[in-house]
């Protein structure tokens, strides 16, 4: 009986949100347009206008961002061992085998930093570690970073993970989950989010790299130089529970997807890391994803926000106004869950959506053949 509660309670904290298929919600919705940030959106490898026309497409769907030139980087699909660059009209400039995860960005220095994973055994079992790595624009790794090497000063962070709880009653609490690119049964942090730290009035210093790690609910700043961890928050800290997308805003304030893992609500927040103190929070009755998710500080102020397994991606003002909206138009498939087949059928999740300029995107459209 006590085996099949743990059993049953675990299973309830990871099941994903399955939503009835309402095709009536479809598409984009102009809520406010004297509001709205006037831009192009980019999710799934579709960059579509503010009525939700597709204006370009790219063939690799996950992680996807444009540079400053117009080409395009983005894993192929979900832990998929393909990731590239492509021009801005979708030709190939290089494809890679490393397989990546969770984030893709350009650094200051116009390099590329992302995820991988390395398989150590632990405990007995097969884990995947997480990776940080540097790579150049042609594809060629510059640098990583291991959290394997790096475990000890890593769990002194954060309460004790599920690989590290005691066996209760010979009963192992840790579900053992197929096969991963990486080789392991099992993820020991899953990082989900990377920033390089800007020039700011805080003690962080700049070309630092900021992390999120979503078991753990740890956030942490590996200094530039030493690679040492100088700063951190996690769960006991501030509440925050299996969170996304953390980036430090111009404001000197943290931007956070905080999911609500354990909870069963999600919120946006501002975090003073002088203080510790909410700032400035969006939540509401029916906002939640389990996993992933992802937000965005427009420059109008405004917050594009992704509620990833609803497949929805809303825009709010400051108050906390909706003034657009989008829901995915097609069905969850397997590509972009292939842990969770009983929410195949449902609406297709979206992982992150990213709110590009106008004027940015308008030029960059002129210098080709095709044009928006």
């Amino acid at each position: 009986m006590i085996k099949n509660n743990i059993w049953s309670k675990v299973e309830e904290l990871e099941k994903p949100t399955i939503n009835h298929f309402d095709a009536s919600l479809s598409g984009a919705k102009v809520l406010d347009s004297s509001r709205i940030m006037p831009g192009y959106t980019l999710n799934e490898g579709k960059l579509i206008d503010i009525d939700g026309k597709v204006v370009r497409e790219w063939p690799f769907r996950y992680l996807g961002l444009i540079q400053k030139d117009g080409s395009y980087i983005a894993q192929e699909y979900y832990e998929s061992k393909k990731w590239g660059k492509f021009s801005f009209d979708g030709n190939n400039i290089w494809t890679s085998d490393v397989p990546i995860h969770h984030d893709i960005i350009i650094t200051p220095d116009n390099t590329i930093m992302t995820f991988t994973k390395e398989m150590h055994r632990y405990k007995g079992r097969d884990v995947d570690f997480c990776v940080i790595v540097e790579f150049d624009q042609q594809g060629k790794e510059l640098w990583r970073w291991s959290s394997w090497e790096h475990l000890s000063e890593l769990k002194s962070r954060h309460k004790a993970l599920e690989l590290d709880m005691p066996k209760v009653l010979f009963f192992d609490m840790v579900k053992k989950k197929p096969k991963t690119p990486w080789g392991g049964n099992y993820d020991y942090y899953r990082f989900n989010s990377l920033q390089i730290i800007p020039k700011n009035d805080l003690k962080f210093q700049e070309g630092s790299i900021l992390v999120s790690a979503r078991h753990g609910s740890l956030i942490f700043i590996l200094d530039n130089g030493s690679n040492e961890i100088k700063w951190f928050i996690s769960k006991k800290d501030i509440g925050i529970e299996g969170q996304h997308s953390a980036q430090l805003l111009p404001n000197g304030r943290l931007l956070i997807f905080d999911n609500g893992r354990y909870r069963g609500w999600s919120r946006v927040i501002e975090l003073n890391p002088k203080t510790m103190k909410i700032e400035w929070e969006y939540k509401s009755d029916d906002f939640f994803t389990l996993s992933q998710g992802y937000v965005q500080r427009l420059e109008n102020g405004n917050t594009l926000i992704t509620e990833s397994e609803k497949g929805h991606v809303f825009e709010i003002d400051s108050a906390g106004k909706k003034v657009w909206e989008l829901y995915h138009p097609e069905m969850q498939d397997k590509l972009n869950s292939p842990d969770h087949p009983e929410s195949w059928g449902s609406r297709q999740w979206i992982y992150r959506a990213v709110r590009y300029d106008k004027e940015f995107i308008g030029r960059l459209s002129e210098q080709r053949q095709n044009p928006i």
